[in-house]
């Protein structure tokens, strides 16, 4: 699974901030132990785990932390993807697993999300 993280500018264009592979079905594994409280808060506050994530990333790549850090901020929003999809969509996790996740974190701070079909290898 490829994960992509764009930012846009005050003009709404967009820049590729990272991109990079993560194996869909560990993340998904790793996500489990979450996927009661994310049924338990609701809807919202899994959606809103999303633009958390993706600021939080953002955050890092602009402050030149570590790769692993940055790996872990990517991990968490995707996973905070899963939750929302999973727990609060329906999609399952095959479904899931042949996508690929699109983030584009505006000059406002609002996050879009896509989950598109993985790009083939």
């Amino acid at each position: 699974m490829l994960i992509r993280v764009f930012t846009t500018d005050d003009q709404s264009e967009s820049t590729l901030a990272m991109e990079t592979q993560v194996d869909a079905t560990a993340l998904m594994t790793m996500a489990q132990p979450r996927a009661a409280e994310a049924r338990e808060r609701g809807a919202e506050w899994t959606a809103g785990a999303i633009p958390f994530f993706v600021q939080e990333l953002v955050d890092a790549l602009q402050a030149g932390k570590p790769g692993q850090e940055i790996e872990m901020q990517a991990t968490n929003a995707a996973m905070a993807a899963w939750l929302y999809d999973s727990v609060h969509d329906g999609v399952s996790a095959d479904i899931f697993a042949q996508c690929d996740l699109v983030f584009t974190l505006s000059e406002g701070g609002v996050v879009q999300y896509d989950r598109t079909p993985a790009a083939a290898s």
